[in-house]
């Protein structure tokens, strides 16, 4: 099908000596919009093609062995991402099955009955996974000449999640890092929604294995199972939460807590315990400190030399079972029953690089990526639903950990895969004015 369409744009401009600013010149090319009124008479072009191949010439007679013939018209308005397109679709009635259709929407594939198509509605998302909905529809405004509502990017990204997969794991992971956080909600008798994150790890490739909100971590921990994207004998960095812990525990899983949280945690319970002053407090968890950084140390700088690093291992084992006998002994039973239970997960980087295996030691990647959720979720004013802000929330860490999933799942749905079934050529003949003598 090859449509051609003459376009004649003329141009007034004032010659009063004063320079033309290049912005007026872009902004009154803009202000035409172009890209609609041809998108407009190329579709109105089609439609008149495809309902001449059927049936025959407007207004002439219908002879009595013809098969199709017009049906009217119906008055359609989409908005796309160069403006609202007017339509006026031809109908077409098939005598001998007794149906009636547009053969336009044979060819071109609308948003169904939405008035916005797909290319506004993916801006809008990609707009909304950086700003609130209200700064969107305000923000918007400056690249799109018509915004849709609120409600309706809320509506559309909530339709849209469920297209997006979360992760793209062709090998199990090895390592993952867990974390959870909170966000305001907005349901009737529930304060705060659980967001529960597990990110998969590899060679500082990131992939989000899944994120719930208002599960338990057996959820999570059941769904991650069953779509067998963590291996069976995994590794899990976390802050050592006890709910995530006992969630993933298996005989095969080995966990390591983030030697940052495994600090604060030390405090926190000295805190709880209340019998030593904060000076104190800070020489014990320095003595932690000295322990577990020395032994990161080694494992950094002499990972080939195993009787060193296992040595230095047994070492810092028997410093923190010391530390917590200090500790039972001046009346501290929390924090040395903070010991005595993550002692031997503080040290699991340490005793896999024996085997050759080597994770981190600390859970900074899923603390940035917990940060990408704090930035658009968490802020005082902000209250969720369940479904509203998983569905954001799956875009959010989708992009921010498998950029390239993004990409394909938001050219597929713009339809940019289909570019090269299409060939539009644009040829100008320009008449340039004389100067008078």
């Amino acid at each position: 099908m090859d449509i051609v369409h003459a376009i004649e744009v003329k141009v007034c401009i004032s010659e009063d000596g004063q320079p033309i600013p290049i912005e007026s010149l872009v902004a009154s090319v803009k202000k035409l919009q172009i890209e609609a009124k041809v998108l407009e008479r190329i579709l109105e072009a089609m439609d008149e093609y495809l309902v001449n191949s059927y049936c025959s010439e407007r207004y002439s007679r219908r002879a009595p062995e013809e098969r199709y013939v017009r049906a009217g018209t119906s008055e359609k308005t989409i908005v796309t991402s160069v403006g609202s397109i007017p339509l006026k679709l031809n109908k077409v009635r098939d005598i001998q099955e007794n149906r009636i259709w547009k053969p336009l929407t044979d060819i071109v594939r609308f948003a169904g009955k939405q008035v916005y198509q797909p290319d506004i509605a993916m801006i809008s998302i990609d707009f909304v996974q950086k700003l609130s909905y209200r700064d969107t529809t305000e923000e918007l405004g400056i690249v799109i000449p018509e915004v849709p509502s609120r409600m309706t990017i809320h509506n559309r990204i909530k339709q849209m999640s469920g297209l997006l997969e979360v992760n793209e794991v062709e090998i199990p992971m090895t390592v993952a890092m867990a974390d959870g956080t909170k966000a305001h909600s907005q349901e009737p008798g529930k304060k705060q929604n659980d967001i529960n994150v597990v990110l998969g790890v590899s060679d500082e490739k990131k992939v989000l294995l899944g994120v719930t909100v208002n599960q338990s971590w057996k959820f999570l921990s059941d769904l991650i199972a069953n779509e067998e994207t963590l291996a069976e004998h995994a590794v899990i960095v976390s802050d050592g939460e006890p709910e995530l812990r006992a969630a993933f525990a298996n005989e095969e899983t080995e966990f390591q807590t983030d030697l940052i949280h495994g600090f604060r945690l030390l405090g926190y319970k000295l805190w709880e315990d209340g019998e030593l002053s904060l000076k104190e407090r800070k020489e014990v968890i320095n003595e932690l400190k000295m322990h577990l950084l020395s032994l990161k140390n080694v494992v950094i700088f002499h990972a080939s030399d195993h009787q060193r690093v296992g040595e230095k291992i047994n070492q810092v084992v028997e410093g923190m079972e010391n530390l917590a006998n200090q500790l039972v002994e001046r009346g501290c039973s929390r924090a040395a029953a903070f010991l005595n239970t993550y002692s031997n997960t503080l040290v699991t980087f340490a005793r896999l690089s024996l085997n050759g295996i080597h994770i981190p030691w600390n859970s900074n990647m899923i603390e940035r990526l917990m940060g990408e959720i704090s930035k658009r979720v968490k802020h005082k004013w902000m209250r969720w639903t369940t479904r509203g802000l998983e569905a954001i929330l799956k875009f959010i860490l989708v992009r921010y950990t498998s950029p390239w999933v993004y990409r394909r799942f938001r050219n597929e749905y713009m339809g940019l895969h289909g570019l090269s079934s299409i060939a539009i050529q644009i040829s100008f003949d320009t008449t340039i004015p004389s100067i008078p003598s």
